[in-house]
């Protein structure tokens, strides 16, 4: 599985989140949590991803994709 950032910046955007500061307040996370999710330095943790689940309706499955997937 690998991480698809542009999921997350995606959905952000379609409610008006259009910076790592603007998710990261939404969400309650630490700034630099988020812009290293959104830049895809790092794929969130367990509790990241809940997270974005609770704010931006995404699932991991919407954020986790396999390999060979595009």
């Amino acid at each position: 599985m690998s991480y698809a950032p542009a999921v997350l910046r995606a959905a952000a955007e379609k409610v008006g989140d259009a910076t790592a500061a603007d998710i990261a307040r939404r969400m309650g996370v630490p700034y630099l949590t988020v812009y290293r999710w959104v830049t895809g330095r790092n794929a969130p943790s367990p509790s990241g991803l809940a997270a974005i689940e609770r704010t931006y309706g995404l699932t991991p499955a919407d954020v986790m994709r396999g390999e060979g997937a595009t």
